[in-house]
Order: C-alpha cells, then sequence, then structure tokens
C-alpha cells in the first residue's frame, strides 16, 4: 500500500509549484534542489516497495521498512500541503514580499521558508537512515514480479445465502426452537459457532421464514459487537419501531417507552454478534413477557455468553461442513460451472482443491474467500500449487484470519487501500455504494485510466473485492446494479488490524481508543459520549479523513489544515440532534470530499464563503443540511466538482451557462436557468 501513497507524494513533489517570488527564493536558497533530490530517492524506494509487494513479502525487517517509508510519505503530504495552504497567509505578513524580493543571505530571517527547508532536510535524514537499514540487513530486490491474470467472468460473483451449503435443515430447526408452544413465556433461543461458520447468514434465513413473518411480524434485528454501548442500542431498537424522538440521552427513560411499546405485541428481537456476558443482564429488563410467545434470537461465538441469557434451550450449536460439503461450496467459487463437480476437474487439481479444503477446517468464510481467490486465478496446476505452498498454517478451528489474509495480501497494489477503509464502517452497516466510491476518488486511491472517470475504474475496484468475497452486496437497484455492499465481521477485523498496523486509519468505538489518534490520518468515530472533548485533547491536527456515524459532534474548522474528507455517513435514520455543528469556518483549501448533517441558521453567508474558498472540492453532499437559501453565488465558483447533492429545501438555481464545470456528474435538487437547459445541459 506504501507504492499508493508514495505515487501520490511524488506527484505533489513533480507539481510543486507556488507564485514566482516564492519560488525565486526556493531556488535561491537550494530548496528547489533538496525537493528533486528527494523526489528522485522516493522513486527508487517506491520501486523496491513495489516489487515487495507484488511478490508479497511479509519478513518482519521488511514491514518494519515499510511502516517507516508510510511515515515518511504522510509527513512529506503535511509538509507541502501546510506549507502550500499557509503560505499565501504568511506573505501578507508586513514587509515579508519586500524580504523575499531582497532575499537576504540567511534564509532562517524568513521563517516559514526556513522551516519548510529544516523539514525536508529532516525527511532526508530519514529517508538515508531507511537505505542504510536495508543495505546492512541486506534486504535487497527481487526483481519483477508476475501480472495479475484478469478475473474468470464465468463466476458467480455476489455472495448470497445460496452460497451457503446445508443450512436449510438448520434453519428450520431454529425455527422450530422460536415457534416451541412448550414455552408462552419470553424465550431466549442462541446460535453459537466459531467466527465464519455463518450464524449471521442462519439467523438473516430465519427471520425471512414466512413461519416467523407470521407469527411476529417484522423481526427487530440489532448488531451488537464486542465494545458495545447500552444506549446506543436503546436508540438502535427505538427507531426500528419508530418511537425514537430526538437523541435521548436517558437510558432509564428510554428503556420504558421501549418497554411499553412492547408490552401487547408477540415480538422477536435478534441480538447478533454478542461477545459480553454481562449483556443479556444488562438488556432483559427491557423485555417484556407478557406470556404470547416473545423471542429473542442471539448469535455469539461463545458458548459462556449463550448460556448467561436465561435461556430454556441449550444453545443451538452450527456444525462446520463436512469434506463433501466444503468441496463443493470451494469448487463453486473456485472454478467455472463445467468443472464444479469433483469429477469434472483434473484429477490434480483435484488433489490441490482437497488439500486446500483441508486447511478451512469446515469454515464457510474461509473456504469462500479461498476460492473466489482461486478464481482470480489461471485454471491451472503450477499457479494452484505455487499459492499452496505459500501456505504453510492451518486453520486451527479457532479462527480463519489466516485464509482471508492470504487473500488481502494477493490483493493488487491499489485495491488493498480500498479493502482497508472499509475498515471506518460499523459492524454489519449498509454502505451505500457512491458513498464509498466518491471517497475512494477523493482520497486518491483510485488510479486515473484513459477509458473510465475515476468513478468506473472505483466501481471496477468494487466488483473486483466482490468476486474475491472480500465484499458482500447487500442489495441491488432495480436493474441489477449494486446499491448497497458490506463486509463480514471477520473480514472488518483484519481491514482494522491492517489499517492499524499500517497508521492507516483509527476507528474510535470508545473513549480509551482516542490515545491512539495522535498520528492518525484518517479517524471514524462510532459512538458519542465525551466525543468533543477527547477530540480536541488526542486528534491530530494533520488529520486527512474525518468520518462520523450517527453521533453529534462540534467541528473547529481552523484546526485541520489538511483535511480532505468531512463525512457524517450515517444517513438511514437522522434524528433532529444527530447533526455536525460546524464552529470558526476557515477555510479548509485541501477538502474534496464534503457530506453534511448540520444547521447553520443566521450562518449561511459565512458557509458560502467557507464552501467558495475550497479549491479541490469534489463531493458536495448536503441532502440532510437542514436550512433553506440559495447557494449560487458561492458553489458554482469551484470549478473541480464533480457531484452536487442539495436539500429538496434549497432554492439553490443550477450553474449559469457561462460557468463551466467539466467534470460534473451528478446534480441533484437543483434547479436549472433556461440559459443552462438552452445549452443543452441537463
Amino acid at each position: 500500500m506504501a507504492e499508493v501513497l508514495l505515487g501520490a507524494v511524488l506527484e505533489k513533489l513533480t507539481n510543486f509549484t507556488v507564485d514566482k517570488v516564492i519560488e525565486k527564493a526556493l531556488s535561491f536558497y537550494g530548496i528547489s534542489d533538496e525537493v528533486e533530490k528527494l523526489s528522485r530517492e522516493l522513486n527508487y524506494i517506491k520501486a523496491f516497495i513495489e516489487d515487495a509487494d507484488r511478490k508479497h513479502i511479509v519478513e518482519k525487517r521488511q514491514m518494519q521498512m515499510v511502516k517507516d517509508i508510510i511515515d515518511i510519505a504522510y509527513d512529506i503530504e503535511d509538509a507541502i500541503d501546510i506549507f502550500h495552504s499557509e503560505c499565501p497567509e504568511k506573505l501578507k505578513l508586513p514587509g515579508i514580499r519586500g524580504r523575499l524580493g531582497r532575499l537576504p543571505k540567511e534564509i532562517s530571517k524568513i521563517p516559514f521558508l526556513y522551516q519548510f527547508q529544516q523539514e525536508i532536510k529532516e525527511i532526508q535524514s530519514r529517508i538515508r537512515e531507511i537505505n542504510e537499514f536495508r543495505e546492512r540487513y541486506e534486504i535487497t530486490m527481487l526483481g519483477t514480479g508476475d501480472k495479475i491474470p484478469p478475473p474468470n467472468t464465468e463466476l458467480n460473483l455476489i455472495f448470497d445465502d445460496s452460497d451457503v451449503i446445508g443450512f436449510d435443515t438448520h434453519r428450520d430447526n431454529v425455527v422450530k426452537l422460536l415457534l416451541d408452544e412448550a414455552y408462552e413465556s419470553l424465550a431466549v433461543v442462541s446460535i453459537v459457532g466459531l467466527g465464519g461458520l455463518g450464524k449471521t447468514t442462519l439467523a438473516r434465513k430465519v427471520c425471512n421464514s414466512n413461519y416467523v413473518s407470521e407469527n411476529f411480524g417484522k423481526p427487530i434485528w440489532i448488531t451488537i459487537s464486542q465494545a458495545y454501548d447500552l444506549l446506543n442500542i436503546l436508540q438502535d431498537i427505538a427507531k426500528d419501531l419508530g418511537i425514537l424522538s430526538g437523541n435521548t440521552e436517558d437510558k432509564k427513560d428510554l428503556a420504558i417507552k421501549i418497554r411499553e411499546f412492547l408490552e401487547e405485541k408477540r415480538y422477536l428481537i435478534v441480538f447478533d454478534d454478542v461477545w459480553a456476558e454481562d449483556f443479556w443482564k444488562n438488556i432483559k429488563n427491557v423485555m417484556p413477557d407478557k406470556n404470547n410467545g416473545s423471542r429473542v434470537l442471539i448469535t455469539t461465538r461463545f458458548e459462556n455468553v449463550a448460556k448467561m441469557a436465561d435461556t430454556k434451550y441449550d444453545p443451538y450449536k452450527l456444525p462446520t461442513l463436512d469434506q463433501e460439503q466444503s468441496l463443493n461450496l470451494f469448487l463453486r467459487k473456485a472454478v467455472p460451472k463445467k468443472h464444479q463437480s469433483p469429477g469434472g476437474l483434473p484429477d490434480e487439481l483435484k488433489i490441490l482443491a482437497q488439500e486446500f479444503v483441508a486447511k478451512c477446517k469446515g469454515l464457510p468464510l474461509a473456504l469462500i474467500v479461498l476460492g473466489s481467490l482461486l478464481s482470480t486465478k489461471s485454471y491451472d496446476f503450477h499457479e494452484w500449487k505455487e499459492l499452496l505452498d505459500t501456505m504453510s498454517w492451518q486453520v486451527d478451528g479457532s479462527e480463519c484470519i489466516d485464509v482471508i489474509a492470504t487473500s488481502y495480501e494477493y490483493l493488487p497494489l491499489a485495491k488493498k487501500l480500498c479493502f482497508l477503509y472499509f475498515a471506518a464502517y460499523p459492524e454489519d452497516c449498509e454502505i451505500r455504494i457512491e458513498h464509498l466510491l466518491r471517497i475512494w476518488v477523493a482520497e486518491r486511491l483510485i488510479p486515473q485510466e484513459d477509458t473510465r472517470t475515476l468513478e468506473e475504474t472505483a466501481m471496477c475496484f468494487l466488483k473486483d473485492l466482490v468476486q474475491r468475497s472480500m465484499v458482500q452486496v447487500s442489495d441491488k437497484n432495480y436493474d441489477g446494479s449494486i446499491r448497497y455492499c458490506g463486509v463480514h465481521d471477520v473480514l472488518r477485523d483484519l481491514a482494522s488490524q491492517k489499517a492499524k498496523e499500517m497508521n492507516f486509519l483509527v476507528v474510535c468505538s470508545r473513549p480509551d481508543d482516542w490515545k491512539s489518534c495522535n498520528k492518525a490520518r484518517r479517524v471514524a468515530i462510532n459512538y458519542s459520549s465525551n466525543v468533543n472533548e477527547l477530540m480536541n485533547d488526542y486528534a491530530n491536527p494533520n488529520i486527512r479523513s474525518l468520518l462520523l456515524f450517527g453521533k453529534s459532534l462540534k467541528l473547529d474548522c481552523s484546526k485541520y489544515r489538511v483535511l480532505r474528507v468531512l463525512g457524517y455517513m450515517n444517513l438511514e435514520y437522522v434524528t433532529s440532534e444527530e447533526k455536525l455543528v460546524l464552529q470558526k469556518f476557515k477555510v479548509l483549501p485541501h477538502l474534496r470530499y464534503l457530506k453534511l448533517v448540520s444547521e447553520i441558521e443566521g450562518k449561511e453567508r459565512e458557509f458560502g464563503e467557507w464552501i467558495r474558498g475550497m479549491k479541490y472540492l469534489e463531493t458536495l453532499d448536503l441532502g440532510y443540511y437542514s436550512t433553506h437559501g440559495d447557494l449560487s453565488k458561492w458553489i458554482w465558483g469551484v470549478k473541480t466538482l464533480r457531484h452536487v447533492i442539495l436539500n429538496d429545501n434549497f432554492e439553490t438555481q443550477g450553474p449559469p451557462a457561462s460557468v463551466e464545470l467539466r467534470n460534473l456528474q451528478t446534480l441533484l435538487h437543483v434547479s436549472y436557468s433556461e440559459s443552462r437547459q438552452a445549452s443543452g445541459v441537463t
């Protein structure tokens, strides 16, 4: 992934231009030469990293070197972006322009140039240390690698319930427990099994059963995960029931409201992926018991969690797949349909397939992801054998993370970072495709291709991740195109682990997580209490991306100089108090993606001027911006816009015919002027 970051940095170094006076000063003091030297060094390192990544090197010494290079790439970006953003302001200082014109002999007399020079020299020193380290430990280049072949288009590209073999019997067994007339009182049914075994898939099959819908109506589905917050869970239940008014902070009142609503109903509530033993003790008082056959369904990896739930039934233990089921599932993902029966394989590939299957120990997720990885390779003994030889491990019966990690390591270069972005989203989150792709584009994770737009290339990346079963399609549009996607919690765990290792992204799910944010370039906030205070104390001022999921936040824009992505992402059930409160509208000159749920009452002009100052803004999404007004005089001056989504409360006129917006692709809830319509733009 370092090579992607280095590519972006090298582009900045190549195009490092400022006004003529500053350029003269940079040349006079030798800073231009230092920047050019830095660019040459980085080009060499980039070639090494590309080769190492292509060969899937995972040796600890090399991994440490890659981490150091990533830190350097971030620091170079910071230095350049901060220099560009602060340079115009520094030039306004009394006398500074004149002193630059006279070019004093001592650069230390010009503080902002001197500071930039020192930062470049310090970075060069760190690069020399890396090269010395590489030579000392003989970390050499390995030659060029093979290109990854195109995917096999005959294969099933969508992971869905049909991929899971042998679940119909388990579904019927669990439904029978839920409808058991022996217990009219409230009863808990639990599904227990290893990570990647299909507990969530089985629970969804149960909920989709006609018998369940006829007896309980629509089930309430709540995802719990490791670090659960009781208030958030109560709010999610209330949202699902349609009884949440405002983002209440009182757990007791909310619990009473839910209980009263459920009093006379026969309900089914699903708590998916429960980890904590104390969960049922904390939630059970919310569930009324009127002897009407109401049920709670829990999925968990841990039998002791299930037994703590006062259940009248023994935990339903989901078994692993047997050898025949495992082989059938593996072949369904790995090879074209005509070869999917064991008899349809050549003997030499059949032997290898059985060895691959043995490593997965009957875990469906491991079989699906490993089979999908094979689908990207040639239908060839030598390629299969080469991959098998790199897998010196076996799933030990507790995790399938090694299989998933292998698939991750074999991702093409640019797609690794795209996959890591899924760590930002909460567990079991349904991710709107256009939002995700636009963020990838804004982050410059997508390479420019001659025959496609950046968004089209991003969609190709996503489809490739789907084919590899690293991403699941959760909903489609009427024309069959992808609408929502998500990742399995085991895959999300891997993305979180890799993102943290590479300092790519930090997810704040609880207050303690902020302690690791002092160097974080990307932060996703998934909880509410004390966020504003902790962000002020710990957040890195050089944050590149800030993603907010369903929590209110007061953001001082003046603190974040190089922010590129600012997004309030959880927009399915927005309440009036879930918003981003913007303070101190200092221009964010590097911002490319802006998605807001906010109220700017009385500050419309200040907000508009703030938007107009963003020279590189590509996505402006104000679909949940709660105010009225015309933003025409401000937003159409931003020439880089690609996607503009406004609230239908706006009265904003579309861009006039005299304004040329070459990259504009999306225009929603905007009125067109007659002159614009006459020119043929729609």
